[in-house]
């Protein structure tokens, strides 16, 4: 029998994040234009990227968090994202030692502060975070930031969070994506724009600086979608044709080095934790069901909604929360396996 090799891990792991268990009719749709246009597994691809990139103590910027029904209130977002950011960022400080800031909307800053939390993380202001990353005593920070919604607060703020902490990698999940209009929408086509945090921006300006970007998404409208903005238009719903009198679709325009999508997003970051794993031979560095479950839980505790069903449950996109640590618990034991194998 063959030795495993990485292309075979993450062949294995992207198939364990597609699988179309909500029946949206996406996923079949983006992962194999993401994967022609990588020419590799993307979960195992962006572990690759980033294992090379990051280093001890380095500072990972991660942007997360989707106001959803901001008709309504702009406090409301959904429970894809956060927790996938929020265990992505454990991944990454327990294989590389990296330190995750988490950058929101400032109306989301105390739900991703529990969000984070439950990941095991203590949340600190930037600099307490930093000293504790360099402290002989345990302590695993974390900071929880405000990004603006205003795009030129947003280019502001990029240029100063990469000149002030030099990350040497900028991750989006679930993060809407500006057309070529500057508009950013729903998957439903509608205008969304304003209450977005302009994450676009910092990407943009990561990639001139040659740090590492990845996008990561669900829905053809992310950040990161760029990469593959062609065949949006072309094959998804609204993607050449919004309902908004901008008219020009929900097809992104921002590009990543890495465009990883996923059923769920919070699957395509768990897919990157477990590549991660793989590689470094430690199956610590993926979480586990049960602690999948208990973010999940924190998150519907700090408000978070389910996008599809509208409730405040833990669970995201239409699933339970039980059919998240199924997933989770699928691909530990991969991780495990694949260690075994390897």
């Amino acid at each position: 029998m063959a030795e495993l090799n990485s292309i075979h891990v993450g062949h294995q792991v992207d198939k364990l994040i597609t699988m179309d268990l909500p029946f949206r009719g996406v996923i079949d749709i983006l992962y194999p234009a993401a994967r022609e246009k990588a020419g590799a597994p993307l979960t195992m691809l962006a572990a690759q990227r980033l294992l090379g990139a990051v280093k001890a103590h380095d500072i990972i910027l991660i942007a997360t968090g989707w106001p959803d029904r901001p008709h309504i209130s702009p406090e409301v977002a959904e429970t894809d994202g956060p927790p996938g950011a929020a265990l992505l960022g454990r991944a990454l400080h327990r294989g590389l030692k990296a330190l995750p800031f988490f950058l929101v909307e400032t109306r989301l800053i105390h739900a991703m502060k529990s969000v984070t939390q439950s990941a095991g993380f203590r949340v600190l202001s930037p600099e307490e975070a930093i000293a504790a990353s360099q402290s002989s005593s345990p302590l695993h920070g974390a900071a929880v930031l405000g990004f603006p919604t205003d795009p030129e607060e947003a280019r502001q703020e990029s240029t100063t969070l990469l000149n002030r902490y030099k990350p040497q990698a900028v991750i989006t999940i679930e993060k809407g994506g500006m057309n070529e209009k500057g508009i950013v929408h729903t998957s439903r086509g509608h205008d969304t724009t304003e209450q977005m945090a302009k994450v676009d921006f910092l990407v943009a300006e990561a990639r001139s600086r040659n740090i590492l970007t990845i996008g990561i998404g669900d829905g053809g409208n992310e950040v990161g979608m760029g990469n593959i903005r062609d065949v949006i238009r072309q094959r998804l719903p609204f993607g050449a044709q919004c309902r908004c009198p901008c008219g020009q679709g929900i097809a992104p325009v921002t590009e990543v080095d890495v465009l990883v999508t996923g059923t769920v997003s919070n699957w395509a970051a768990y897919g990157i934790s477990a590549c991660l794993a793989w590689l470094l031979r430690d199956a610590a560095v993926m979480h586990e069901e049960d602690l999948e479950k208990w973010v999940l839980y924190h998150a519907s505790d700090a408000g978070l909604i389910d996008g599809i069903s509208g409730f405040v449950e833990p669970g995201a996109d239409g699933l339970r929360a039980p059919m998240h640590g199924h997933l989770v618990e699928l691909l530990k034991g991969l991780v495990e396996q694949g260690i075994h194998r390897a």
